[in-house]
């Protein structure tokens, strides 16, 4: 019987091999990256989206639309989703008050329910579903989402940084720290 000589790759041939996977995953990850943060983008988005949804969706209750658009003229009701938190403490399937989703800007009246407050997070929290959308794109730090109500019921949804703000008579644009997401998708999400 014959005995085979057979040693393998050489190690010249091990680093050539490396070399060019290595020259590739540099040629490929930048535009890897790209893709990623434009899905993520992409989520954040339609997340707004639907977070805009589940409000218009409570707001066809004739007392939440007047209680969520009862800011004076100049100001708007703030609406503050907090990312990845459960719409409603787990007691019954009526959303009660979980912190997940916090009304702010928003004046009760005398024809109104007692509990309108309570009413208007537990729509809001079941049309939202189980937990609220998280954020994705982090590059920018933005926490949360916040939707603004003007007085006529038009929504804007931003995502929005630990301390960014959008100032009522700036709404359809960026703010500090805040980017648009709905109506209109900010220059910085839609890159």
């Amino acid at each position: 019987m014959k005995k085979m000589n057979n040693k393998g790759f050489s190690l010249v041939e091990l680093i050539i091999v490396i070399a060019i996977m290595a020259i590739l995953a540099g040629a490929i990850a930048p535009a890897l990256i790209r893709y990623i943060d434009k899905s993520r983008k992409s989520n954040d988005v339609t997340s707004g989206k639907a977070i805009k949804t589940a409000i218009e969706s409570a707001m066809t209750d004739e007392d939440i639309f007047a209680y969520l658009t009862s800011a004076a003229d100049d100001k708007v009701v703030t609406i503050t989703i907090t990312p990845g938190q459960a719409t409603s403490d787990g007691e019954d399937k009526e959303a009660k008050d979980s912190g997940a989703i916090k009304i702010e800007g928003a004046t009760k009246s005398t024809d109104m329910p007692d509990d309108i407050d309570t009413q208007a997070k537990s729509e809001i929290g079941t049309n939202i579903g189980e937990k609220t959308p998280k954020i994705k794109y982090k590059k920018d730090k933005a926490e949360k989402f916040v939707a603004y109500i003007n007085n006529k019921g038009t929504i804007y949804v931003y995502a929005v940084t630990k301390d960014g703000a959008i100032e009522a008579t700036k709404l359809g644009e960026d703010g500090k720290g805040a980017w648009q997401l709905v109506p209109e998708v900010s220059k910085k999400y839609s890159k």
